[in-house]
């Protein structure tokens, strides 16, 4: 299992490539505090730059990521760090579903393992 290193000069696309490789039965959909979601083609930065005014973000420029990690470990870290709300998503039969409390006290790798044996679909974007 590989880590993921995240800092504000990758773009969210390449985040969520980063992150569908190692876990890929899990999205993490990045919003901004409003709700509204972050343009894919846009870095961490420049998104961050957005959220500034209703968060305070950590003065870190990395974050990295095993499969250790609890769902809401890393939601939280994520929000914390780069003041972007970060929520991981499942999706069964093309619907998208937040994780709730079933898989949130679970790690990455776990969360994983277990929505591919509960069926849920691959996630491919």
């Amino acid at each position: 299992m590989a880590e993921i290193t995240i800092n504000g000069r990758i773009k969210v696309q390449s985040f969520y490539n980063s992150f569908l490789k190692e876990f890929p039965y899990l999205f993490p959909a990045l919003k901004y505090p409003d709700g509204s979601p972050v343009d894919p083609d846009t870095t961490i930065a420049n998104a961050r730059s957005k959220s500034k005014d209703a968060y305070s973000p950590t003065e870190e420029a990395d974050m990295s990521v095993n499969g250790n990690l609890f769902i809401e470990t890393f939601e939280k870290r994520f929000t914390e760090q780069f003041s972007i709300t970060c929520n991981i998503h499942l999706k069964k039969n093309g619907k998208w579903v937040a994780t709730g409390p079933k898989y949130n006290s679970l790690s990455l790798n776990k969360a994983s393992e277990m929505a591919e044996s509960e069926g849920f679909d691959l996630i491919k974007i």
